[in-house]
């Protein structure tokens, strides 16, 4: 066999076996998370919620707890008079950002809503989500000595759900999942003995600086899929994957390397297996096998997420999508990662920020 035969051979070979281990994994995942937790509903907590644009409230009034507070934090009192105007119960309370002058507009107003915080148990998320009722006590529960988390979901728009899902799926993944800083809960005391409000200070990314200080210190990240939240779509979907990758290559650059290195490996070789695949059938079929193993990874990833999250089967997208749409998912990752090497500033709720200078003040 010539050389180079040989060698997509050996990375088709590679390529096949990622596959199947992916698929294997996944009875391990639906296996772990299939048990919701018990709901838990009495240790004080403080919901804040860093707000500029529209904002449900009722989603966040008609939680299924019993002890909470929610702390809603606007930049002017313009914003606050009209919230306030549509407050329907005593436990909702509006808050005038104090600007701090090294960070971003979001962590001044997680700061300033903390410091009003009266609960034990710190809760930070974002306006844009659609939280079901038992959000909160599914978060709540789960809290030990670790941090839990949970993810956004979509459900219109049918590429933008199977991207979303197929990002969603990481979270299983104790090593690669993170804070996401729309619905995450960590105790006071965790969050004061790691000093987050210092680092806060003069970040300007919330949920990747609290991520990288938990990871730092062995604080177990915990995903809970039952908490899984209903998300406001995106106008410019592009420009907001992107960006998602463009922060994570600045605050993780180890694990964005890996994930760069692997994901344009993979796509590379799929293409070259379509090229070879009339003239070397066995040795193109292994090169393009991941992309076959997406179309059950994409139904995977529906059918296991249709079970474990708290929404009725009939809110979803057709898992005719799922299947059908992974593929590209796959693709869209690779555009996103090979995206954000080029990315020098991001816009976010009308403001830019260059990120190289919001790095160099870490």
């Amino acid at each position: 066999m010539h050389p180079f035969s040989a060698f997509l051979l050996a990375v088709g070979i590679l390529n096949f076996s990622g596959g199947i281990l992916s698929f294997v994994s996944w009875f391990y995942v639906k296996r772990k998370y299939r048990k919701k937790p018990k709901l838990e509903k009495e240790k004080k907590v403080s919901v804040i919620i860093p707000c500029k644009g529209e904002i449900e409230l009722e989603n966040f009034e008609n939680q299924n707890y019993k002890n909470y507070e929610v702390i809603v934090v606007v930049d002017t009192e313009q914003e606050a008079y009209e919230l306030k105007e549509r407050i329907k119960n005593d436990r909702l309370k509006v808050e005038i950002t104090k600007k701090f002058s090294e960070c971003s507009g979001k962590n001044s107003a997680l700061l300033t809503g903390i410091k009003r915080a009266s609960g034990d148990i710190l809760v930070f998320a974002d306006c844009d989500i659609k939280p079901h009722k038992n959000w909160l006590s599914y978060l709540v529960s789960s809290l030990n000595k670790n941090v839990t988390t949970t993810y956004r979901w979509y459900f219109n728009h049918p590429l933008l759900a199977v991207w979303n899902a197929a990002i969603a799926s990481v979270f299983f993944y104790k090593k690669f999942n993170f804070a996401w800083g729309g619905s995450t809960v960590i105790r006071r005391r965790l969050f004061e003995e790691l000093g987050i409000e210092k680092i806060w200070e003069r970040e300007f990314v919330d949920d990747l600086t609290l991520t990288k200080t938990l990871k730092e210190n062995g604080v177990e990240i915990k995903f809970v899929p039952s908490a899984i939240v209903e998300s406001r779509e995106e106008k410019d979907i592009f420009k907001w994957m992107n960006r998602q990758f463009a922060w994570i290559r600045h605050y993780f650059p180890s694990l964005w390397k890996t994930a760069l290195f692997f994901n344009i490996g993979m796509r590379i070789s799929n293409i070259v297996g379509f090229f070879i695949i009339f003239i070397h059938p066995i040795i193109g079929f292994l090169l393009i096998s991941p992309l076959l193993f997406d179309f059950v990874r994409g139904w995977q990833e529906y059918d296991t997420f249709v079970k474990l999250m708290e929404y009725p089967k009939e809110k979803f997208i057709s898992p005719a999508y799922h299947i059908l749409l992974r593929p590209l998912a796959s693709f869209i990752i690779s555009y996103n990662l090979i995206s954000s090497l080029f990315a020098r500033e991001i816009e976010w709720k009308g403001k830019k920020y260059v990120i190289l200078k919001a790095c160099q003040q870490r």
